[in-house]
């Protein structure tokens, strides 16, 4: 009897000693599993700070040209072959290095983000300057320069290329927060007015929805490898403050007042919309 209530009371202490280590045991295990969820956590933060730190940010791109030089505004769709696409590389390698001799310089660029109304789909709008016109009229005389343009047909699918002389000086800052829009349009020869007066028109609507007109380029000089195509009577560039600035403008009082001088006076239109480029 004494034998086996002495086991009772071993039993019983060995059990207390185990509750004590069990009470001691599991509030570290539960410490340090907090700890690794917290670490884990912390570590997951610091990740995606990182990777927001790695994201490219678009930057803001200037335009800044004196009166007097000749501004190329370019806008290509390239054939995608591994053909034309070693043949666009030579054609920079001979164009470029030839054209810097005339003063040629690439200034910047806007991304093509949709072509609203168009058949062509250009990737973007690029900015390139002489000097001035005689600039551009000395590589276009250059013996070398027919070979090389020459070639152009077997890089882009279409390329155009309308330039025109600054009448005076141009400032523009392209925002990566804003938008850009630009028309390219081809008047009627029997009413180009009616056109600038659409234009006229809208403009207090287009202001009162955060568009601002920052170049317009009258009747370019153009180069393309389309033989049909003819040369526009103008390019349009604005800026908005957001995507559906000219929706609001087209339900405005002074668009539908103005449809008729845009439909008496514009037989073309081509119309994009851009962004700066990351």
């Amino acid at each position: 009897m004494w034998a086996y209530t002495g086991a009772i009371k071993f039993q019983t202490q060995i059990t207390r000693k185990m509750d004590v280590m069990t009470n001691k045991i599991f509030p570290l295990k539960t410490i340090a599993f907090a700890s690794l969820s917290l670490c884990a956590a912390s570590i997951a933060s610091a990740q995606q700070k990182a990777d927001a730190q790695q994201a490219p940010v678009a930057q803001a791109a200037q335009l800044m040209l004196e009166k007097g030089q000749y501004l190329s505004i370019i806008m290509p769709e390239a054939k995608t072959s591994e053909e034309a696409t070693k043949a666009r590389q030579n054609y920079y390698k001979s164009a470029l290095p030839l054209g810097s001799q005339f003063g040629l310089k690439r200034e910047t660029a806007l991304k093509i983000d949709n072509a609203i109304i168009s058949d062509f789909k250009p990737s973007a709008v690029i900015f390139f300057s002489y000097p001035d016109k005689q600039s551009e009229a000395g590589l276009a005389a250059h013996p070398k320069w027919p070979a090389i343009k020459a070639t152009r047909p077997s890089i882009w699918k279409e390329l155009n290329i309308f330039s025109a002389e600054l009448t005076e000086d141009l400032n523009i800052t392209f925002d990566p927060t804003k938008s850009y829009t630009l028309v390219v349009a081809w008047k009627k020869d029997e009413n180009p007015e009616g056109y600038d007066k659409y234009l006229r028109g809208i403009e207090p609507a287009v202001e009162r929805f955060g568009g601002k007109f920052i170049y317009k380029m009258f009747n370019p000089a153009s180069e393309t490898n389309t033989p049909s195509a003819t040369a526009p009577s103008q390019l349009t560039f604005v800026e908005w403050d957001s995507l559906d600035g000219f929706a609001k403008v087209q339900a405005s009082d002074e668009y539908k007042a103005n449809v008729p001088n845009f439909q008496s006076g514009v037989k073309k239109l081509e119309f994009y919309r851009m962004s700066v480029p990351q």
